[in-house]
Formats: structure tokens, C-alpha cells, sequence
């Protein structure tokens, strides 16, 4: 297993800290790596002073330091609560939150490798239960980059945009849907998790909505909790991360008429059922990066197996499968480490 530092000591400090106050960030609140580690960006927080966060993208291998991105418009400032690129690292797609006190929710957009800031979208604002907790959007974006989309935990709204201008797509009307979200590779099909509001999906249920035609198909997973989906390469099968009678799962769903029943592919960590995951499909087949404790494992869901573990992670860790599942990247305030999956 190789595995890569990707940044220096201090890379990531942030640039203007408070009198008396350590420069290292507190907290990461999300991470986003591109195909072979091309990009990496990393978003920090101090929960208590999120004027003092910041959204910074490197490029491992090269002599270039950090490149900080704008986030805060104005006080109180906003927190980055995830975080996706575009194909090859070329553009750069964040979801903003705050805390109770700000009431911030935005979808903002980078063409990169500038740091200026293309587009910026309004959302519902994000309901928290305490800092932590995810609030606001959860991302997803088309393998072509035109197709950026999330399910808003406030509204339970599915939302998609046309990545190169922000203009919002049809989405489902009077559909509710939250947390698990995935985009096909054209950008023409979105499938999430049904949600009523305050309820759990019933029966485990996903849709599939698309974008251009307005169709919006139903299907029953088997899973009475989905917590991650990622479409199949040709879009014929959606892989679904969830759990069923207390066990944490991952099933394939089939999308068209005569395809196989829905297949179990593996049985995954208790952790599982408490958390939202982003699985990805790439040419090895689909992989999911679950923690369980203080320990991050990837599974090639497929095989049913493990790949790589990483323990003695802390509070403030974030990590992140890159889209073609080729490698897991895992950063702290201090450092930002690659690990190549083969």
C-alpha cells in the first residue's frame, strides 16, 4: 500500500487567526479529491469562530502552495459542510452551513484553477442538531460535470443545477427526499432517498427522477434505511448503502425491465447505519469508505470485502473516496495523507 503526504507542515494553518490563538484550524469539515488525486480540497473550521474557516485546494506533486477559496460573503462568515469536484479536478462544487446563531445555507461553484467563485445559489436554511451534525446540502455531480444536485435536509427538497451556469433544473414536485443523492454519468437522471418529513423511508424506498423528461420511477431497496447510493457506470444498476433488520448492507439495485432481482453485495459495520456515505462506481466496481469508531475502512462492496483500514483517526477528520474509487483520502487540521487502493 503506498501512501502520500500531500501537503507541508503548516499548509494548511489558517492565515489569520486570533490574538493569542494557535493558528492550526480546530476542526475539518469536509474533503473532495479528484480522479488520481489530481485536486484535493480541504475545508477547516473553528466551531467557535466560523469567521475563521477556510476552503483551500492543492494540487499534490506540484510546486503551487494552497490556493484559499472565498466562502464568507459577510459576517458571521459560513462553514463548509461538503464538498465535490468536477471530471479531472476542473471545477470545484461546495455546500455552506453555519450554526444555530447563522442562518446560512448556499451552493457555491468554482471553475478551477482560479479562485474565482462562478456561481452562488440560495437553499433552505440547514436545520443542526448541535455542530457536528451535518446540515445543509448533500452533493452530488454527473461524471461530464453538467450536473451538479443535492437533497436539502431543511426543506426536504431535491434540487439540481446546470453546473456551468447555475441555472436550477426541474426537480420533483411535492417529492421529498433527503441525505442520500447520486447523479448519472450524463447528468439526465438523479436518485435519492424518499423521505416524508420527520419519517423514515418507507420499505427503504429510492427514486429515480429524470431531469430532462421529467419521469420519476419508484423502487423498493429491501433496506429500511438508505444512507448512500452511486449510480453504475452505464446506469443500469444503482449500488445502495443502507441496512435491514439491524444489519448494515449494501444491495444492487437493477434500473431496467429484465434485469436480475436486487443482489446483496456485502455486509458492512454496525457504523454503517448511522451515517451518510458517498459510494462510488469507477472502474474497479463500487466502494463505500465507512468509519466505525476511530478507524476508516473502505469496502469493494462487489467482493464483499474490505480494502484498506485506517485507524486512530480523530473528531476533526474528514475523508474522502476519489470518484474513480482508486484511492482514499483522509485529512486532519495538520496534514492531508493519500492511500492508493490500487
Amino acid at each position: 500500500m503506498v501512501v502520500r503526504h500531500l501537503c507541508e507542515p503548516g499548509d494548511l494553518d489558517i492565515v489569520r487567526p486570533l490574538p493569542g490563538r494557535p493558528a492550526v484550524a480546530q476542526r475539518v469539515t469536509a474533503v473532495a479529491v479528484s480522479e488520481d488525486v489530481e485536486r484535493v480540497a480541504v475545508a477547516t473550521a473553528a466551531p467557535w469562530f466560523p469567521d475563521f474557516g477556510e476552503l483551500l485546494v492543492m494540487r499534490p506533486g506540484s510546486d503551487e502552495k494552497p490556493k484559499r477559496l472565498g466562502v464568507a460573503r459577510r459576517a458571521p462568515g459560513a462553514v463548509v459542510r461538503d464538498l465535490v469536484f468536477g471530471p479531472g479536478g476542473g471545477t470545484l462544487t461546495a455546500s455552506l452551513g453555519g450554526t444555530e446563531e447563522q442562518h446560512v445555507g448556499q451552493v457555491a461553484h468554482w471553475r478551477l484553477p482560479g479562485t474565482a467563485e462562478r456561481w452562488r445559489r440560495a437553499v433552505c436554511r440547514p436545520l443542526y442538531a448541535g455542530y457536528g451534525d451535518v446540515g445543509g446540502l448533500r452533493l452530488a455531480v454527473s461524471a461530464d460535470g453538467t450536473t451538479v444536485a443535492g437533497c436539502d435536509q431543511g426543506s426536504r427538497s431535491v434540487l439540481a443545477w446546470a453546473a456551468p451556469d447555475g441555472r436550477q433544473l426541474a426537480g420533483p414536485t411535492g417529492v421529498g427526499g433527503s441525505d442520500a443523492v447520486a447523479v448519472d454519468a450524463d447528468g439526465s437522471r438523479v436518485a435519492f432517498r424518499l423521505c416524508r418529513p420527520y419519517e423514515r423511508a418507507p420499505r427503504g424506498g429510492i427514486a429515480v427522477f429524470g431531469l430532462r423528461d421529467g419521469a420519476l420511477t419508484t423502487f423498493d431497496t429491501g433496506v429500511g434505511w438508505c444512507s448512500g447510493l452511486a449510480f453504475s457506470p452505464d446506469g443500469r444498476h444503482l449500488a445502495v448503502v443502507g441496512s435491514a433488520d439491524g444489519t448494515a448492507l449494501a444491495v444492487r439495485v437493477p434500473l431496467g425491465p429484465g434485469e436480475p432481482v436486487r443482489q446483496v453485495l456485502a455486509e458492512l459495520p454496525g457504523e454503517a447505519r448511522q451515517q451518510i456515505t458517498r459510494p462510488v462506481w469507477g472502474p474497479a466496481g463500487p466502494r463505500a469508505a465507512v468509519r466505525a469508531g476511530r478507524t476508516v475502512t473502505v469496502w469493494d462492496l462487489a467482493a464483499g470485502r474490505s480494502l484498506l483500514s485506517v485507524p486512530d483517526l480523530g473528531r476533526s477528520t474528514a475523508w474522502a473516496l476519489s470518484p474513480d474509487g482508486r484511492a482514499l483520502v483522509v485529512a486532519t487540521p495538520v496534514e492531508v495523507r493519500a492511500y492508493d487502493l490500487g
